[in-house]
């Protein structure tokens, strides 16, 4: 009976010795993967995982919850190529989410858009506009008078509202001004537009793009969809009659 132990004792032993020489050749246990920081709108649901970081990572996609079939990313997210040619060998799906607008509401009339005489991109600039706007309406480009004439109908028309982009801004604003009804202003920031839809009730933003700084985008949709404010006694009365020159230099 003692010999029967003794034997055990050692087959235990000896089976105890083969597993922590096995545990010790493969190395430490590794740790569970920590999931991935997850969007404070969502996170790991399913096979499904959010991600609100703009650029996307192998290192990110390693450390994913196993089964994760699909991935949903920002608009605009950056995926590096290594994390997207992984993706492709776990067949792992990437998803961008729908871009955000930036006015969560049409606005009550549809903002007008156009450019003329604009270096650059303007029509992807005229774009990117319209898709950040709710029922904006994008005019095809011309002269830079036709153009004018055009935004300008619009917002002196039951409160539209128009944004022009031109490399020529004062000659538009001028130009926007002539016609009745419109308060055309020039503006280089997002601040700048905000500020003249308050103190004139501004209908008609003039942009020169390549001195715009902020937003241009998100400065075009807050115009486009702030409340009306009170017309300018000054602005909303007709221009009283020119009062004669009293000098006696030149004849009247």
């Amino acid at each position: 009976m003692a010999n029967t132990e003794q034997t055990s004792d050692a087959v235990r032993r000896i089976v105890e010795e083969v597993l922590r020489r096995i545990a010790a050749q493969a190395g430490p246990s590794p740790r569970p993967a920590a999931p991935a920081a997850a969007a404070a709108s969502g996170s790991a649901a399913g096979s499904t995982v959010v991600l609100g970081e703009r650029v996307i990572t192998l290192d990110m996609l390693v450390r994913l919850p196993a089964g994760t079939r699909q991935l949903t990313v920002p608009p605009r997210a950056v995926v590096t190529p290594s994390a997207r040619d992984h993706a492709r060998e776990i067949g792992l799906a990437i998803v961008t989410t729908a871009a955000p607008a930036f006015a969560t509401a049409a606005p009550a009339r549809p903002l007008a858009i156009s450019h003329a005489e604009c270096g650059g991109d303007a029509t992807r600039r005229c774009a990117a506009i319209a898709r950040a706007v709710p029922a904006a309406q994008q005019l095809p480009p011309s002269g830079l008078a036709d153009v004018v004439a055009a935004l300008a109908a619009h917002a002196a028309r039951d409160g539209g509202r128009s944004v022009l982009l031109t490399g020529r801004p004062a000659v538009a604003t001028i130009l926007a001004n002539r016609h009745p009804g419109v308060r055309a202003v020039a503006v280089r920031d997002a601040a700048g537009a905000a500020r003249a839809a308050a103190e004139c009730s501004a209908n008609l933003l003039v942009v020169n793009p390549a001195d715009f700084t902020g937003g241009m985008e998100r400065a075009a949709a807050d115009f486009a969809t702030r409340d009306r404010t009170a017309i300018p006694p000054e602005l909303a009365t007709a221009a009283p009659a020119a009062t004669p020159c009293s000098c006696n230099t030149h004849s009247h």
